[in-house]
């Protein structure tokens, strides 16, 4: 079968493992290198029909393809596995030609499970990536650094949130730039910059124009991609939408700024100081007063005095229940900070069961004026006011 005795040579000691098949698929010659990688001897390989080498999984397809050579076809190429008795089966790249007119399938084999393993371990990952990119909100990309922002990869979630499609954007029918908003654009690139320029990662919140004219909130986080020599490369990153998110914190933003306008207001009708006489204030105090009621009160008083120019400050009392030490000492400090201000303070309309409390409390009022009810703390006031005057 072989024509000389150099092309029976190169057969022997060929490393690649071959075979001269018969019409039927039985072995006619086997070369050294197939008996060792089939796991039998040379002699023993002899008439065996190539599938009995070949993994239970793979001989139908071995069969049909030495089929196909044997209706006419002179070459062929397939991957299947061999399968050694004593060994694990190793994936082979097959290579087989029917010179017409021969009778003789001759097969050659290439070892390729190392590279088998590797194309399925990256067709795993490939597999496992676009089930993570597929189940994302948002989209994944990589771009160039310019101002346009080409996209060379950009995953299937660029639909939902932009409306324009992967292929529309890699083959840079759409530039994702030109959807940014033209108040936002200068920023995002000057942001981008400066973290490149530090190789930091990047992270943007910006508006873009989707394919249907909706604008929309995207929030970004990327860094670069650089080379050995620090030369960047590309950016990677990855986008979603948080539109609802930013509606939501303006909606808060502006009911905070109307409960602080309402709590201001509420503040101000809670210690309301009223001027009922030139150089005579009021300050009426109403319901229970906390620590923090009581420096709210002070400082508003103090303000008071000093916007007015009051010598005279009448604390009225007639509204409050209750009363406890921190608030009686802090009232009495209130009143000694309107005395340094140059105004004389007065308390009036103490009821029975704040006056047993001070008493309980041991707090000191004897450096303060006493009046039973609100007219007769005013009417001292008036004539004290009258008194100076006349002097």
């Amino acid at each position: 079968m072989l024509s000389s005795g150099f092309t029976e040579s190169c057969f022997t000691i060929h490393p690649a493992p071959q075979a001269l098949l018969r019409p039927d698929g039985s072995i006619a010659r086997a070369n050294p290198a197939l008996a060792r990688v089939a796991g039998v001897g040379r002699e023993r390989v002899q008439d065996v029909h190539i599938a009995e080498l070949v993994h239970i999984e793979d001989r139908r397809r071995v069969e049909a393809c030495l089929g196909e050579l044997g209706q006419g076809e002179e070459a062929r190429t397939w991957r299947a596995r061999l399968q050694p008795p004593s060994a694990g089966a190793r994936w082979m790249d097959w290579s087989a030609a029917a010179p017409a007119g021969e009778g003789i399938v001759h097969v050659i084999l290439h070892d390729v499970n190392d590279l088998h393993e590797s194309e399925r371990v990256s067709r795993e990952r490939e597999r496992f990536l676009s089930s993570v990119f597929g189940s994302l909100n948002g989209m994944v990309y990589r771009c160039r650094n310019e101002p346009d922002w080409p996209l060379d990869f950009i995953t299937a979630g660029c639909e939902q949130l932009t409306g324009y499609s992967s292929e529309d954007y890699v083959q840079h029918r759409v530039m994702f730039g030109h959807l940014i908003h033209p108040d936002d654009q200068r920023r995002v690139w000057d942001e981008v910059q400066a973290a490149l320029a530090v190789r930091q990662p990047f992270t943007l919140r910006y508006r873009i124009r989707t394919a249907r004219g909706d604008e929309r909130w995207m929030y970004e986080q990327g860094c670069g991609v650089h080379d050995e020599d620090g030369k960047v490369l590309a950016l990677g990153g990855y986008i979603i939408d948080v539109t609802e998110r930013v509606l939501a914190d303006e909606t808060l933003a502006e009911k905070l700024r109307v409960i602080e306008a309402q709590a201001e207001v509420i503040r101000t009708l809670s210690t309301p100081i009223i001027q009922v006489w030139d150089g005579v204030l009021i300050l009426p105090m109403v319901g229970f007063v906390d620590r923090e009621r009581a420096d709210q009160i002070t400082q508003a008083l103090l303000d008071a005095v000093v916007g007015s120019g009051s010598t005279h400050v009448i604390v009225d009392l007639t509204g409050v229940d209750i009363i406890d030490s921190a608030v009686a000492s802090h009232l009495m400090k209130m009143l000694d900070a309107v005395r340094l201000l140059g105004a004389q303070g007065v308390l009036s309309g103490i009821r029975p069961e704040v006056a047993r409390t001070i008493v309980a409390l041991g707090v000191d009022l004897s450096r303060v004026p006493t009046r039973n009810g609100l007219r007769d703390a005013l009417l001292d006031c008036i004539r004290a006011r009258g008194r100076a005057e006349r002097a």
